[in-house]
């Protein structure tokens, strides 16, 4: 329940009047049960009222007002003035100690109540400092994955248009060398080749790297051609078998989307060849009119259960899940024991939900 201090505004003094009005109605309406008997009883009980939820001048106030209002009203003889009076003093010494015990408990639940509100407010406070911290966290997280992809990206282009450019032209003197040079030594013939074969596998992992870093196909025609030729990659450097099960034709969802869901397909297979044992890797690629969605489940050893701390993601994880999340998505890791399922789910924009699903948007 509110209270009002220690009786510093009109209102408390207001209510506190009004306590002492409804005390002598209801002393009134007893006296023909009690008789005149306990005449300062209902006084008492404003008092306590006033005092603990008012305050100590609302208390004080209502206790003054009850002495006399007992003696004239409620003592005999009745609508006289005999509070003092000897035969009366140890009924009102009684009422008045009686009631200054009741203030002063009143005062000091205020005192509780107010130390209890201070403490309230001090935790609410350091709660919403630790959210503020954390949203800027999440947002700072956010930020470094953001530069993350520009840095990926300004390195691919680096490794294709320059690195790449520079291997081609090595591999063009390096042939054309052994290509001319009859007269030279076979053993010196054989070493160019070899020269040339290593500068077409270089040509070839700086192609692959660039790729990774930032694969074209994932701007120039979309998520679904980027997850297939990135699990067609992985399968071959691991080993492991992937089954893709990716609608033919899919739309376009948007750059950012896209963006964050493969990501989520590269974290994912990555932890799938590190640590699950699988040999074998499933990954789904859907959508309906409001949502897309990318699942990367395994058949390997999952996470240990009762195992609270093996529930607990990496970096890579947390960082994917914080980019979902920005989204407005979900990022999912389930595992019973057996296998593990990262599912991401994100909402999709409005323009891309038009796009993906005309029929859907002319039939609303």
């Amino acid at each position: 329940m509110r209270t009002f201090g220690i009786g510093r505004t009109p209102r408390a003094y207001l209510l506190s009047g009004l306590a002492f009005l409804v005390a002598l109605l209801v002393r009134d309406a007893l006296t023909p049960i009690v008789g005149e008997s306990l005449p300062h009883a209902t006084f008492m009980v404003a008092t306590a009222f006033a005092a603990w939820f008012l305050g100590l001048g609302p208390g004080l106030v209502t206790m003054i007002l009850g002495l006399p209002a007992a003696d004239y009203f409620f003592t005999p003889p009745i609508h006289t003035w005999s509070a003092f009076t000897r035969p009366e003093l140890p009924a009102t010494f009684t009422y008045l100690i009686a009631s200054c015990a009741l203030v002063g408990m009143g005062v000091a639940n205020q005192r509780r109540s107010a130390e209890l509100r201070e403490k309230n407010l001090q935790i609410a406070k350091q709660a919403a400092a630790v959210e503020l911290t954390n949203t800027r966290l999440r947002e700072l997280s956010v930020r470094l994955l953001h530069e993350q992809d520009e840095e990926r990206r300004r390195i691919a282009r680096e490794l294709h248009d320059s690195v790449g450019q520079y291997l081609g032209a090595l591999g063009m003197i390096v042939g054309g060398l052994r290509r001319g040079g009859n007269d030279l030594p076979q053993n010196v013939l054989e070493r160019l080749r070899e020269a040339e074969d290593a500068i077409r596998s270089c040509t070839s992992e700086v192609r692959t790297i660039s790729h990774l870093l930032h694969p074209p196909l994932l701007e120039e025609l979309g998520l679904a051609s980027a997850v297939r030729w990135y699990v067609q990659g992985f399968a071959e450097r691991s080993g492991i078998q992937v089954q893709m099960q990716i609608p033919e034709n899919s739309p376009r969802m948007g750059d950012d989307v896209e963006l964050v869901l493969f990501r989520v397909l590269q974290e994912s297979l990555t932890n799938v060849h590190r640590h699950s044992g699988s040999e074998v890797a499933i990954v789904r690629v859907g959508s309906d009119s409001h949502q897309v969605w990318i699942e990367v489940a395994d058949h390997g050893k999952g996470l240990p259960q009762g195992n609270q701390n093996a529930l607990r993601p990496g970096v890579g994880i947390s960082g994917m899940r914080e980019r979902v999340r920005e989204l407005g998505g979900v990022l999912e890791l389930n595992s019973e024991g057996k296998g593990t399922l990262v599912k991401a789910v994100i909402p999709l924009p409005a323009a891309a939900r038009d796009a993906a699903h005309p029929a859907a948007r002319a039939a609303t």
